[in-house]
């Protein structure tokens, strides 16, 4: 792979941003306004065709749910939506609040039903970095104390229940009660590249919001980790 870089243009780069932010403010922030909140139980529906039409299936995923939360949360902060956009986050916060936390064990459960019902009960480190970085830049977005607390709560029950204090890192997949679950592909003994990158966002969108001494500390703790990572010769 080549180290070449491509020089790009201010008019390249203007060409682009008059194509992009005319679908961002006319049919990509409507599309979802308009059709994923969930107006009868709460929280965000996931799963469409191309023309907004449900397609039937109706679970409802901690990840979707987050992801849509720090979406509605950033546009709002960038000045898009005329103030719909964190109406939608404020009621996501609700559903999650109310259905994914786990009031006994911390942390976010991985799926529910339509209605909020818990169907499965993992723990996994890819939803609860999602549950540090929706919910800190919610608490940008709107001033809910409701943001902070629940990132911050995310965050100390990572650092209890994930961390790997003999290597660094954090373990990943996890059974309700945070015990680790068996190894093998996908299993409780591998950490992957991705979950780090996701903490590295997560704990610098939360350092934005709280300004904590111990949040930046472990921020720069997970950037440490991945320039350590060594990239196979043939993506250097």
């Amino acid at each position: 792979m080549s180290n070449a870089r491509l020089a790009v243009t201010p008019s390249e780069v203007q060409r682009c941003l008059d194509l992009f932010e005319p679908y961002l403010h006319n049919q990509l922030l409507p599309f979802w306004l308009d059709n994923s909140i969930d107006r009868e139980f709460g929280g965000f529906l996931s799963y469409f065709d191309r023309d907004g039409k449900p397609t039937g299936k109706t679970d409802k995923t901690l990840i979707c749910q987050l992801r849509m939360i720090y979406t509605m949360s950033h546009s709002h902060r960038n000045g898009l939506g005329g103030g719909q956009c964190l109406s939608a986050a404020q009621q996501g916060v609700d559903f999650v609040t109310k259905h994914f936390w786990d009031r006994s064990h911390g942390g976010w459960y991985w799926i529910s039903d339509r209605s909020g019902r818990i169907i499965k009960d993992s723990k996994i480190m890819y939803g609860q970095s999602f549950g540090v970085y929706a919910l800190a830049e919610y608490g940008l977005a709107s001033g809910d104390p409701r943001g902070r607390e629940y990132a911050e709560m995310t965050f100390d029950v990572i650092q209890r229940s994930a961390a790997d204090c003999q290597y660094g890192g954090y373990w990943e997949m996890f059974h309700r009660d945070w015990s680790l679950k068996a190894g093998g592909v996908y299993g409780g003994d591998r950490k992957t590249l991705d979950v780090h990158m996701h903490l590295m966002e997560a704990y610098t969108t939360l350092y934005e919001l709280t300004g904590t001494p111990s949040h930046r500390r472990k921020l720069e703790k997970v950037i440490d980790l991945l320039e350590m990572v060594q990239l196979p010769a043939y993506l250097a």
